[in-house]
């Protein structure tokens, strides 16, 4: 019953300039009841974009990876331009080891169309320069290595495709650790756990990328390994067994162009002394957190059949041209300036900054619509104030009340 009042006191109001004739009380309650319904019509057009809203950022963060099989993208011939475990949607592009980019074009199930778009020659690229550190008694640059996925493994080694909290992608990011700091960097390699492997696990890495932000490293690199089949990611060097490695690169992110032209740095970098090392850059629908800082790289390191040796093997063979992607530079440690520091990100770019918005923007407008109401259905601000506190009065005074005889 109390419930009832608090929803519809509105039709009790009592209009206080009635002469008493029932016509015109009832006049004001069908008056009362037209303007509520007036009211809540406009609450529900001033909440129905918060859909659209929340259904993007589901669109844009959640859906990064099929939950099994993978996705093949063949060009306007039917053949096949690339195959991984990632979700591809139109729009997305590929650039081969070739450097020729496709665009997709359509997607039925887990097959894509594409279509050749030009070819992105990476080594006419020129490449960004980065500040170079003169004094040889500042400290060495740091590099900061983290995954998103900490339970993807290798099937031939851990006989498993994943291991929940004990994933081997993590000894892939030892292994690459070890060798940058061979070459003398400094490494900080996160094993935060981000487990499950589901449609938040990027909101949680988000906040382990965030704390390496404040470190100022000179690059973040995102580790994990791809779903698709051995033979697209199968590959040797030196006559041993390696796993290519793809980059991806996120569209919904403001520093995309410069995080595509990173790269192509790395892919130029790779080619120039390893071929076919990089398999290649995928420019996916999602930001993959590289929205807060573009010198952030997501490599995925092999597919799930692959071996951990020769993943092990392709991770130490990309730490050797970090150097040259950094500071274009080759033999020389990178000495390149730091990328900003994670005091700077604003919130709305932290995890669930957006749906915090949504959520206050949500409130702000039922406030606003309750406020109307009252106006309207009193006749004017004085007596809608003196409504409201005649209404919280009686409402919270029951309730205080009723906690005073408990407690007697």
């Amino acid at each position: 019953m109390r419930f009832a009042r608090i929803a519809f006191f509105h039709i009790q109001y009592i209009n206080p300039h009635s002469d008493g004739h029932d016509t015109k009380d009832t006049f004001s309650q069908k008056w009362g009841a037209s303007m509520s319904r007036l009211i809540l019509f406009f609450l529900l057009f001033l909440l129905l974009p918060l859909t659209s809203v929340f259904s993007a950022n589901s669109d844009l963060e959640n859906d990064s990876e099929l939950l099994s099989g993978y996705m093949t993208i063949v060009d306007e011939q039917g053949s096949i331009v690339f195959q991984t475990g990632l979700t591809v949607r139109p729009g997305d592009e590929f650039v081969n080891e070739d450097n020729r980019l496709y665009e997709v074009t359509s997607v039925d199930g887990t097959l894509a169309i594409s279509r050749y778009v030009r070819d992105e020659t990476v080594s006419a690229l020129p490449l960004e320069v980065l500040p170079v550190q003169g004094e040889e008694s500042n400290p060495p640059p740091l590099i900061g290595i983290y995954h998103t996925h900490t339970d993807e493994c290798y099937i031939p080694t851990d006989g498993t495709a994943t291991s929940k909290g004990n994933g081997s992608i993590i000894k892939v990011g030892e292994t690459f650790a070890t060798r940058l700091t061979e070459l003398g960097y400094e490494v900080d390699h996160r094993k935060t756990l981000h487990d499950p492997h589901d449609a938040n696990a990027y909101h949680r890495s988000r906040r382990t990328f965030a704390k390496l932000l404040g470190e100022r490293p000179v690059a973040l690199f995102d580790v994990h390994r791809d779903s698709a089949p051995l033979k697209a990611y199968k590959t040797s060097f030196n006559g041993k067994d390696a796993a290519k490695i793809l980059l991806v690169v996120g569209r919904q992110n403001q520093n995309r162009a410069t995080t595509m032209n990173y790269a192509k740095s790395i892919k130029s970098a790779a080619d120039n002394k390893y071929k076919g090392l990089i398999r290649g850059i995928f420019i996916a629908h999602g930001n993959y957190n590289q929205d807060l800082n573009p010198r952030a790289m997501l490599l995925e390191v092999g597919t799930q059949y692959n071996s951990r040796a020769a993943a092990d093997h392709s991770i130490t063979l990309f730490a050797d041209i970090v150097p040259t992607f950094l500071a274009n530079t080759a033999g020389n440690v990178a000495q390149a300036g730091p990328i900003a520091s994670g005091n700077g990100i604003a919130a709305s770019n932290m995890p669930n900054g957006g749906t915090s918005r949504d959520m206050i923007y949500m409130v702000g407008a039922v406030i606003v619509g309750g406020a109307a109401f009252l106006v309207l259905s009193t006749g004017s601000l004085s007596e809608a104030k003196q409504k409201f506190s005649n209404f919280t009065k009686r409402e919270f005074g029951d309730v205080f009340r009723f906690r005073k005889k408990r407690k007697n």
